[in-house]
């Protein structure tokens, strides 16, 4: 039978939050309460340094529940939020007794509550989801903002910005990451249309920020390109440019043309391969799983295991992600690896768009994960598909399968007593996720 948090009356849940305030800091466990989870939380925070850490969660703990925001409270991941937001209870704007729920989705109440707690003057959208992460300094920019400082004045900002660059950080969409912000800006400040800008930002550019004198010129020459760019070719080019930039370290873009770095990168792609190939060709037995098959009018949906390093080689290179350094692990049984295509019931075998790449971990029989071209989750059609290929194979799901992907729960919430089971945080910390992605903060 399975485990069960349990949040109580408004009494009860008092004390319990004065008792895991005052229990000295030691080492914590998450025993499956809301206690363990609160107490745990507490816990990181020192009674000796920044006291007012302690102050400001109990504040916030007390102030939701009076609020009746109960979804929010017995939500792991949602604590987890208000953990980081006491992180900076010395730098609030505003009295936590004074915040009051205007809305009954979770999300939303968050959201409102982080504006309330910092924002005197508005704030991008996108950047409340940083305290959804664990980047301390992303959650420190909201703040500066908050108070009024310019997007010039961000402590540790990673890029060179101009005022142009800084005006285009506040208009960043909410579905954008703090990374993809950054990249987005910086394009557009450099010239780049909209639609190029939005490339520039989901590339591998907005992995990270190291050798930024040498990337910024990269962007600036990406955004000023008058022909066709689309994110795979951009995928290319920029593999080439930091294997060239690792041989060549003062390498700089003076002089290139776009078509002929093209046809640079894809020709030492190719040839990548081709080496790779050669040295480090695998195969290995399937795993005893059958593949899916399901038939949808005039379209086939179909899993194909991948047994060979050229096969996920292929699947990675068709789909932008990394599936081919799973070639070890498929080579020793730890992990299969499965194609998830659709085919047109008229059309041959090699006519077919592939949909998501799969990975069950051989050990546990757990789905890890499942994504699309360019790492996207999975789509609620297609998380069907899988789940009713896991259904007749007897497959189960880990919690990374839900690392992105999110259903809300059915269950009517009631006032006093309400409960969430384990199984079911894997879920929550997925929502979490999407903030990050698709911006359901509102």
């Amino acid at each position: 039978m399975e485990k069960q948090i349990t949040v109580m009356s408004k009494t009860a849940f008092a004390k319990m939050v004065e008792r895991a305030y005052t229990t000295p800091p030691l080492l914590q466990g998450n025993k499956g309460t809301l206690a363990s989870v609160i107490t745990s939380h507490f816990a990181q925070m020192s009674l000796q340094n920044n006291v007012w850490k302690r102050d400001t969660f109990r504040a916030l703990l007390l102030q939701l529940h009076a609020e009746g925001c109960f979804t929010l409270l017995k939500n792991p991941g949602f604590i987890a939020v208000l953990a980081n937001i006491s992180a900076f209870g010395n730098k609030t704007v505003r009295d936590i007794q004074g915040w009051k729920k205007e809305t009954a989705v979770p999300e939303a109440q968050l959201a409102s509550l982080i504006r309330y707690s910092f924002a005197k003057y508005p704030v991008p959208e996108f950047l409340e989801h940083v305290f959804n992460t664990d980047k301390k300094v992303h959650m420190y920019w909201y703040i500066q903002l908050g108070r009024g400082d310019s997007v010039l004045a961000l402590s540790g900002f990673p890029v060179s910005y101009t005022s142009s660059m800084a005006h285009w950080f506040r208009l960043t969409p909410p579905t954008y990451t703090v990374p993809q912000a950054i990249r987005r800006a910086q394009a557009l400040g450099y010239g780049a249309t909209t639609e190029r800008a939005e490339v520039i930002a989901w590339s591998v550019l907005a992995n990270g920020f190291e050798n930024e004198v040498f990337w910024a010129k990269v962007v600036q020459f990406v955004a000023k390109v008058k022909e066709e760019v689309s994110l795979d070719k951009l995928q290319v080019v920029l593999e080439h440019l930091e294997a060239l930039r690792v041989q060549q370290p003062d390498i700089n873009m003076k002089g290139r043309t776009w078509d002929a770095l093209l046809r640079q990168a894809e020709m030492w792609k190719a040839e990548m391969v081709k080496r790779n190939d050669a040295a480090g060709y695998m195969q290995w037995k399937p795993a005893e799983i059958t593949d899916f098959y399901k038939a949808e009018g005039n379209v086939v949906y179909r899993t194909v295991q991948l047994t060979s390093s050229e096969a996920l080689y292929e699947e990675g290179y068709e789909m932008n992600h990394c599936i081919a350094e799973f070639t070890d692990d498929c080579a020793l049984g730890e992990a299969a690896i499965f194609s998830l295509r659709a085919y047109n019931s008229n059309a041959t075998d090699t006519d077919f768009r592939r949909i998501l790449t799969i990975e069950v971990c051989l050990k546990t029989n757990d789905i890890l994960e499942a994504k699309g071209k360019y790492n996207e989750m999975p789509t609620q059609e297609e998380d069907k598909l899988v789940k009713e290929w896991a259904a007749k194979e007897k497959l189960t799901f880990s919690c990374e399968y839900y690392d992105g992907f999110y259903e809300p729960p059915t269950e009517e919430v009631r006032e006093e007593q309400y409960t969430v089971t384990i199984n079911g945080w894997c879920i929550a910390l997925g929502a979490i996720i999407v903030l990050l992605i698709r911006g359901c903060v509102a």
